[in-house]
């Protein structure tokens, strides 16, 4: 017969196995979550120093995906205006564009608060968002990004409440849009960070009436920089008889190492082409897997210009690309607010807003890069420029002041 004492030890290393058990489930499950959180974490966006001073940004202590901003002073007369802000992932272009929509709604007095949310690419999410927006008492949806906005068209068009998109590709080359000279016609007001390519080509030749060939730098992976910056100006380039050369990265992880074999290969290919390089150029898309490796293609460039779609790419020092005929991320972010005001404040139908592109492009110089390269800038470059640097790679003009 067994004694009770050997029945309590065994149920006593049962309880002990279980516990250990339940302790190990939970640990894994909060690795777990903590590992979600991490990914959707938005503690990155923070606010510039002017920001501070007229609102207030606290972190959800429940959910680190989320950050509410609320303005300092509430005592403007009117309704307070609720505004959801989707993000699809950490990017210091949406830090730039957030600090500018506030600037422009401080500016305008609109009271407002805004509630800003990293779905981390999670598609689910997002839809639980956008489906759960009005009854949360959201008056308008910001996107910002290409993903954000591709959620949008795809599963919130015609939705009850009014949605502006920002710091996205073209709409109309990704076939949300059907014409820039008109509206969605749908709930959607679009911006777009592209320039249109007639308009580039027209500023590329002013600056190299000679051009004969060109490397073109992108993530082939980055489908939609590949349909709205890639593809168009291939195009463009071959019907103008000109030679393209590739250089491609595959992600961001793997851009360095890929670079430091691509880029040589391809000025060598250049030289070979073109042995005084009068005629050549490289053309730097808005890839963040070749922006962020600017230092990098500076180095390798050999003499090359780096002409670029970003304005961002023109910088102080020597690390910079000469030229850039692009729209910055903060005019586009602006152009939405505006937009946005345009809806929430004289309510204007969001679909009869034709597509926002920022006009003339923003043009971006150094002209410490240029004059080592022996690169002409036309005067109507600097007579137009938004943001340049001088001969000792400084910045004297900003958002087209004179510093």
């Amino acid at each position: 017969m067994v004694s009770n004492w050997v029945v309590y030890k065994v149920m006593l290393r049962i309880c002990k196995q279980s516990a250990r058990a339940l302790l190990a489930s939970l640990v894994l499950a909060s690795i777990t979550l903590s590992a979600q959180a991490s990914d959707r974490d938005i503690s990155w966006l923070t606010f510039s120093e002017i920001n501070h001073k007229h609102w207030r940004s606290s972190l959800d202590i429940m959910d680190s995906s989320k950050l509410l901003v609320t303005p300092n002073d509430r005592s403007s007369r009117g309704e307070l205006h609720k505004i959801l802000v989707i993000v699809a992932k950490k990017s210091g272009s949406y830090k730039l564009a957030m600090n500018r929509l506030l600037e422009v709604f401080q500016q305008e007095k609109f009271l407002s608060e805004f509630e800003v949310i990293n779905i981390n690419r999670d598609e689910t999410v997002g839809r639980q968002l956008l489906s759960d927006a009005q009854k949360r008492g959201f008056d308008l949806i910001f996107t910002m990004g290409s993903e954000s906005a591709a959620l949008v068209h795809r599963f919130y068009r015609n939705g009850p409440l009014p949605v502006v998109t920002a710091i996205n590709k073209d709409p109309v080359t990704l076939g949300q849009v059907s014409s820039y000279k008109e509206g969605s016609g749908t709930n959607i007001a679009t911006t777009s960070l592209n320039v249109p390519i007639d308009i580039q080509l027209n500023y590329l030749f002013e600056l190299n009436p000679g051009l004969k060939h060109v490397a073109l730098l992108y993530n082939k992976n980055h489908k939609q920089v590949v349909k709205t910056e890639v593809l168009p100006f291939r195009q463009a380039m071959e019907e103008q008889g000109i030679r393209v050369i590739d250089v491609t990265v595959n992600s961001r992880e793997e851009a360095r190492a890929q670079l430091s074999k691509g880029l040589p290969e391809a000025v060598k290919s250049l030289g070979s082409l073109d042995p005084t390089l009068k005629h050549s150029l490289m053309w730097m898309t808005s890839s963040t897997a070749i922006f962020s490796n600017l230092d990098m293609v500076s180095e390798l460039s050999n003499g090359i210009p780096i002409v670029s779609t970003n304005p961002n790419a023109v910088r102080e020092g020597r690390q910079s690309a000469a030229v850039a005929i692009g729209i910055d991320r903060r005019n586009n972010a602006h152009l939405a607010a505006v937009y946005a005001l345009r809806i929430l404040r004289d309510g204007v139908d969001p679909g009869s807003l034709e597509v926002g592109v920022v006009t003339p492009p923003d043009i971006a110089l150094n002209f410490l890069v240029a004059r080592e390269l022996g690169l002409k800038v036309p005067f109507t470059f600097l007579e137009g420029a938004d943001f340049v640097y001088g001969y000792k790679g400084e910045l004297v003009r900003s958002f087209g002041q004179n510093l």
